[in-house]
C-alpha cells in the first residue's frame, strides 16, 4: 500500500453520475467523516464494485487519495442492510437519516476523528435497528434515538430537564423552543413579553420519554421500547424533525416521500 492509499469502513449515502461508466459515491467513513470517491466502471455489468456501491451499504474500502476526489479501488461488503430494501417505511426513514448526516457533516474533517467515529457507529447502529424493527412504531423509535444522539454530537443537544430561562427543574407540562432547543416552564412563559419562540406544549410524559432516550446508550433498550405506541413516536419524531429543520434551514426530501406513501 502506497502513501496515497488508505483503508476505511464507510456507509454509502448517495451516488450521482460522473461519466458513462463511472459514478461518484458520497459516503460517511469511520476515520475521515464525509468522503467522496469515484467508482470507476461501476455501471458495467461485470463491475467488481457493482451492488456494493448502492446507497445504504456498509463496506470496507481501499481508496487512492486524489486532489479533488478519491478513487475507490476495492470494496468488501460489511453489511448490505438488505432488510431496508424490502420495506418502504424502513427505506424512507433510513434515507431521512442519511439526509440529516449529509446536511450537517462536511468533508475534510479528519481532525475530529473521535466525533467521526461516534457518528459512524451511531449511523451503523441506527440502520441496524431500523432493519430489525418489527413494526412502524419501532422503526420511528430507532430514528428518534438517532435524532437525539446525533444532534447532541453536533452541539445542538436538547435541554429537556431544566427551564432555559430560570434553570429550575421542570416537573410539569412545559413549552419547547425550536429556536433554542429546549423547554421553558409555564411560569417563565407567562412572565415573558415575547412567547413567539415557544411553539409547542409538551406533556410531562413525553418530556420524560425523550429524556430517557437522550440519556441512555443507543445499544440499550428502555422501558419504553415495549410500552411506546405509534401516536407517541409520531409526536416525538415530528417535534425533533421540526427542530432539526430549523437548525439546517431546509426540509429533508425523504419526508415528502414518506408523506406521499401515507396518502
Amino acid at each position: 500500500m502506497n502513501n496515497n492509499t488508505f483503508v476505511t469502513d464507510a456507509i454509502n449515502i448517495k451516488s450521482y453520475p460522473l461519466s458513462e461508466n463511472d459514478n461518484i459515491i458520497v459516503m460517511f467513513s469511520k476515520d475521515r467523516g464525509l468522503i467522496k470517491g469515484i467508482a470507476k466502471g461501476v455501471k458495467k455489468p461485470k463491475s467488481k464494485l457493482g451492488a456494493r456501491m448502492q446507497s445504504l451499504v456498509c463496506n470496507k474500502l481501499m481508496l487512492n487519495q486524489g486532489k479533488n476526489l478519491d478513487v475507490i479501488r476495492e470494496a468488501q461488503a460489511i453489511n448490505p442492510f438488505n432488510k431496508l430494501r424490502h420495506d418502504l417505511d424502513k427505506l424512507n426513514y433510513s434515507i431521512y437519516v442519511t439526509e440529516i448526516i449529509g446536511n450537517f457533516c462536511r468533508e475534510d474533517t479528519e481532525e475530529i476523528q473521535e466525533v467521526n467515529k461516534n457518528i459512524y457507529e451511531l449511523f451503523y447502529k441506527t440502520l441496524e435497528n431500523i432493519s430489525n424493527a418489527q413494526d412502524n412504531t419501532h422503526i420511528v423509535l430507532s430514528v428518534i434515538k438517532f435524532q437525539l444522539k446525533f444532534m447532541k454530537m453536533m452541539g445542538f443537544g436538547l435541554e429537556l430537564s431544566h427551564c432555559l430561562r430560570c434553570s429550575s427543574p421542570i416537573n410539569e407540562h412545559s413549552y419547547f423552543s425550536y429556536d433554542n432547543g429546549g423547554v421553558v416552564c409555564r411560569h417563565c412563559l407567562e412572565e415573558s413579553t415575547s412567547n413567539s419562540g415557544y411553539k409547542i406544549k409538551i406533556h410531562i410524559k413525553i418530556k420524560e420519554f425523550l429524556c430517557e432516550l437522550l440519556d441512555i446508550d443507543i445499544n440499550k433498550t428502555t422501558k419504553y421500547d415495549e410500552l411506546v405506541n405509534e401516536k407517541v413516536t409520531a409526536s416525538c419524531f415530528n417535534l425533533l424533525r421540526k427542530y432539526i429543520d430549523n437548525q439546517t434551514g431546509r426540509e429533508c426530501k425523504a419526508l415528502k416521500v414518506l408523506e406521499m406513501t401515507k396518502v
